[in-house]
Parts: structure tokens; C-alpha cells; sequence
């Protein structure tokens, strides 16, 4: 059963963000990092990019920029319809400012490369003085199954400004989840998410490998000396917890951890389930991560406490997928951030539409720090 935590969905439940007219996404919008800017010589880069010279003063509260997934209706010559990455403005209460006309990243031109076939569901994490954006890079390969004729690896950019980007290509490095050949990695590799601190003079990395019978999957830790890697795989941190309602349930990173203290984040993550006739159900789960006293053979041990599905899809723009691409009954969130003590939750809609919603981080951070007082652990026999 879902935590009762007061949610309140924004815009009254309406996108924020929805398709239009423009080729590339005309077909779905959804899957957005958000990431909040105050108004400080660091950001003045990203003010200027996004919004013109003397936008600080025009927006002394901030701003919030959504980096989104996008579909187009059509896109002849290609196994699947490819995904970009789309880039909209707003207000601290996600008012919208300004949407560009065209992407800020999209699909590399040569098949060859890990994302020939699109860049999905971007993460945006400020590190070492610069932006940088995960995401899902896809590679079509010879399967005789059309569901598994792809690949999927954990991609790498880097901006200084938010607006134009630098590929890094498929994240490479020593265990399964990242053993590449060329570009094409042997197992898929998705929600990659980096930390927005390194522990221990390291990048930290979430991620979840495709390995093995799906309710195995697990979100993993990596880490690395430079960002853009080569990773060393630490092993699990979780899996999904069980529940008789589903037939399977898997597990995978969401938006970038956000910092409640030294070596302490709350991470907003995702699982999905299968109903009857593989229907599916995505909900969205808390985690309290502590890197202060943890054990590197152990990745588990940075986790003290976590929430399994605090908010499920409800309304029509979340139960519902419309479109020939869309999938329903899903709240898929990769952007999330704190101001005036309300914790934003962007997320997809039904893999169609940009939604957004907020809770009191009080509220949530009460909930799972009373869990890690009652020393909390995962229990046995947890997928």
C-alpha cells in the first residue's frame, strides 16, 4: 500500500509540457531532468544561454531548467521512432518562461554509435564546476524478438551553460554492466544517475544493468576518477521489493539525488511492475542514502531507509497513454528539486506527457528519517 503523504499535483493535473507541431516532438514529451538555478556567478553562463542577458535580474527567485525526452510521430528510415532531448525554461513554481524550438541533443548520425537510435530520459547533475547529462543512448541489434532488438547504455555529455553539449559516448568500465564492445554494449544498461558530490574524491554513479531474469534487476553503484569514467561496478544497492498485486517488479534510478546533509541524499527512484496480459504499472519509491559510514564491498549499506511507492499514477494524464508510443498507468520521474521547503517532482505522464507535483520535503524526509531511527533494513528474500 502507498505511504499517505499529501501530494499535490500541479497545473491541476495538466502537462506542463506536451507535444506540438515540431517534427521532432510531435509524438510524445515526457521524462524531464529539472534542474533548479539560483541566480549566482556560477549560473551566469546558464542564464544568459537559456534566457538572454540580464536574466538574473529579470528572475531574482531563479529558474528551472527541463531537459526532456521527445518523440516524433513519424521518423521513416528507422526501426523505431528516435528520441532527442528537448530543453523548456520556467519559474521556480514551474510557470513556463520559454521552450526551444529545436533540441539540445540529439540522436549521432553515425548507426554505429551507442545512441544512433536515440538519447532517452536525461539526468542533469552539476559536477566539478560543469553540467552533466546521463542518459539512455539506444542501439538497434539482430534479434530475432523486435522487443530485444536493442541496446541501451549509460551515455555521457557535458555543458557549461545547459544549451549545447559535448558527447562523451557510452560510459565504460570493469563489471558486466559496462562491458562494451566498440560502442555496442553486450548488456543494456539504463537509468544512469551521477551524484552531485564526489565521496571520497570519486564520481558516484547509479545505474541499472538488464542482467539476468527481470525481477533480479537491481540499482547498482558505480564509481570512477573522472566523470566520463572508465566506472568500477560496485554491485547492488537494491531491488524491488515483493508484492502479490504483480507478476514481476523491477527497480531503476530517477532524478539526481538531492543533498540533505554531509554524505546524506534523498533519492526519488521508480518501480515498475507487470500486471495481467503485461499491462504495466510504474510508481515512484524514497530512498535515504548515507555515504558516511559505509562499506565499499557493501554497496547496500548506503541505504537506511526507503519508501515503496509514496505516489502511483492516479489521474487521467497518468493512468492513460493515448498515442501509439505511449505506455500507461506510469509516473516515471528524472527531475526533482527543493525550494521555499517543497520538494518539485517532475515526471512522465503515461511515457506521454510532462507533469509535475510537490510535498512538503519535511513531510518526506520525516517519514524516512523515523524509518532509519527504527533501524530499518531491507528484508531477506527482497528481489
Amino acid at each position: 500500500m502507498p505511504f499517505n503523504l499529501p501530494i499535490e499535483r500541479l497545473f491541476g493535473g495538466n502537462p506542463l509540457i506536451a507535444p506540438t507541431t515540431n517534427a521532432w516532438e510531435s509524438g510524445v514529451t515526457f521524462n524531464a531532468a529539472a534542474t533548479f538555478l539560483a541566480p549566482t556567478p556560477e549560473n551566469h553562463a546558464a542564464f544568459t544561454a537559456l534566457l538572454g542577458h540580464g536574466a538574473e535580474e529579470l528572475h531574482p527567485n531563479g529558474i528551472v531548467a527541463l531537459h526532456y525526452r521527445a518523440r516524433p510521430k513519424l521518423d521513416p528510415g528507422h526501426p523505431w521512432t528516435r528520441s532527442s532531448v528537448g530543453l523548456s525554461v520556467h519559474e521556480p513554481d514551474l510557470t513556463l518562461i520559454r521552450r526551444f524550438e529545436t533540441p539540445v541533443l540529439v540522436p549521432s548520425d553515425d548507426g554505429r554509435f551507442a545512441d544512433s537510435q536515440g538519447a532517452e530520459d536525461p539526468r542533469v547533475t552539476r559536477l566539478d564546476g560543469a553540467w552533466w547529462m546521463t542518459y539512455c543512448g539506444v542501439l538497434p541489434i539482430e534479434h530475432p524478438d523486435p522487443e530485444q532488438a536493442w541496446r541501451g547504455s549509460v551515455c555521457l555529455a557535458r555543458s557549461t551553460d545547459l544549451v549545447t553539449w559535448t558527447k562523451f559516448g557510452a560510459a565504460s568500465g570493469t563489471g558486466e554492466a559496462f562491458r562494451n564492445v566498440g560502442p555496442i554494449a553486450k548488456t543494456s544498461n539504463k537509468d544512469g544517475v551521477l551524484f552531485p558530490d564526489r565521496i571520497e574524491g570519486k564520481a558516484v554513479l547509479l545505474h541499472r544493468p538488464m542482467m539476468g531474469p527481470i525481477d533480479t534487476w537491481s540499482t547498482c553503484l558505480a564509481v570512477a576518477d573522472e566523470i566520463e569514467g572508465p566506472y568500477t561496478d560496485l554491485g547492488a544497492v537494491h531491488g524491488a521489493m515483493t508484492a502479490s498485486e504483480y507478476s514481476h517488479s523491477w527497480v531503476g534510478a530517477g532524478a539526481v539525488p538531492i543533498r540533505i546533509g554531509p554524505g546524506r541524499y534523498l533519492s526519488i527512484e521508480h518501480t515498475g511492475n507487470y500486471l495481467e496480459g503485461k499491462r504495466r504499472k510504474y510508481v515512484l519509491d524514497a530512498f535515504l542514502y548515507d555515504f558516511n559510514q559505509w562499506d565499499h564491498r557493501q554497496p547496500s549499506s548506503i541505504m537506511r531507509a526507503r519508501m515503496d511507492d509514496f505516489m502511483r499514477p492516479e489521474t487521467d494524464f497518468e493512468v492513460n497513454g493515448p498515442y501509439p508510443d505511449s505506455v500507461a498507468n506510469v509516473v516515471f520521474a528524472c527531475g526533482a528539486y527543493v525550494y521555499d521547503g517543497w520538494l518539485y517532482l517532475v515526471y512522465g505522464g503515461g511515457d506521454s506527457f510532462i507533469l509535475a507535483a510537490r510535498l512538503r520535503l519535511e513531510d518526506l524526509l520525516g517519514r524516512l528519517e523515523d524509518l532509519e531511527r527504527l533501524n530499518w533494513r531491507e528484508p531477506a528474500g527482497v528481489r
